[in-house]
């Protein structure tokens, strides 16, 4: 079956069989498979955004979406893992798929926070916090090379030992590009430079390629997806915004709190969550990540990064 379009939010697709690799040839590089995924069965249900995402908000949504508003799928909009082993002799690139927007886990009972935008001043103290807790909680980091600072590969400054220490204290380092574009707006040319600039910048700092994406915005529209697929990459986003970019304040962090706490789900048999949050942010880092790993853990919720929660080893969380 061929998508010759782009579906509109709410369209549910089952794929019986695997995407085709996309008619738009696009920049590919040599330490990622080839783009035929005849090996693999993605199904089932898939959402795809239309020409409004991410700023279509969903009955849920607040009637101003903000930048970072996702279009709030379903967390049955997953696909299927058929990755059943772990290691590298056994890892199966195309387990994860590409070519889609990924929002949600599928390993029931996890909760993957996720931190956007860093690292900056605080990232630090919050890997202290994560370190913290019995067991200690593993995270997902989506950086920039060049967002809140610049320089996170001078040696002279903290940033190269903050994305050692996120490696050695095994959280995920993923990309969220070079330096916050809005993909969908870009270029194919802008698109691959803002991908590989950060690329080259964390093999030299830690020696890994991501092989995990999260669009700026949550925007990946006007061919961005079929690039992103060209270049390998599982493009991720999230089910549940904690909007803390809005709330950044002794007083205001609550309703961050709240919202977390209101949309967690409470059945460990079938409910999971991607969640965004900022490391950019200092009440983040002071009193919102302590609250919503006490909830996770008082409903039995486990945490971990995004490959965990959608079953993928660490062999393939990058090339």
């Amino acid at each position: 079956m061929r998508l010759s379009k782009v579906l509109p939010i709410g369209a549910l697709v089952t794929l019986g069989r695997a995407l085709p690799a996309p008619s738009k040839r696009v920049p590919t590089r040599d330490f990622f498979p080839d783009n035929s995924n005849s090996n693999n069965n993605y199904g089932p249900d898939y959402y795809y955004p239309n020409d409004n995402y991410p700023n279509q908000a969903t009955s849920s949504s607040s009637s101003s979406p903000s930048p970072y508003q996702d279009s709030s799928f379903s967390s049955s909009s997953s696909y299927q893992n058929d990755n059943t082993t772990s290691g590298p002799s056994s890892y199966q690139p195309r387990a994860v798929p590409t070519g889609l927007i990924i929002n949600s886990c599928t390993v029931p009972g996890m909760v993957a926070l996720t931190f956007d935008d860093g690292p900056y001043i605080y990232t630090s103290q919050l890997l202290d916090t994560l370190a913290s807790f019995s067991p200690p909680v593993h995270a997902t980091f989506f950086v920039n090379g060049a967002n809140w600072v610049s320089g996170i590969d001078d040696e002279s400054t903290p940033y190269p030992n903050i994305l050692r220490r996120m490696l050695s204290e095994g959280h995920q380092i993923a990309s969220h590009t070079w330096s916050h574009t809005d993909l969908s707006s870009a270029t194919t040319a802008v698109r691959v430079e803002q991908v590989t600039r950060l690329e080259d910048l964390l093999l030299r700092v830690v020696g890994v390629r991501p092989r995990y994406i999260r669009p700026p915005y949550a925007a990946c529209e006007n061919g961005c997806l079929e690039d992103l697929e060209g270049m390998g990459l599982h493009v991720v986003n999230f089910d549940l915004d904690t909007k803390d970019y809005e709330n950044d304040s002794e007083g205001a962090i609550q309703v961050s709190v709240n919202k977390f706490n209101n949309e967690l789900g409470w059945n460990t048999a079938t409910d999971s969550a991607i969640v965004l949050a900022h490391d950019v942010h200092r009440w983040t880092v002071e009193r919102l990540v302590e609250e919503m790993v006490g909830t996770i853990r008082n409903r039995g919720f486990s945490t971990g990064t995004v490959g965990e929660c959608l079953g993928d080893p660490e062999s393939g969380w990058y090339a």
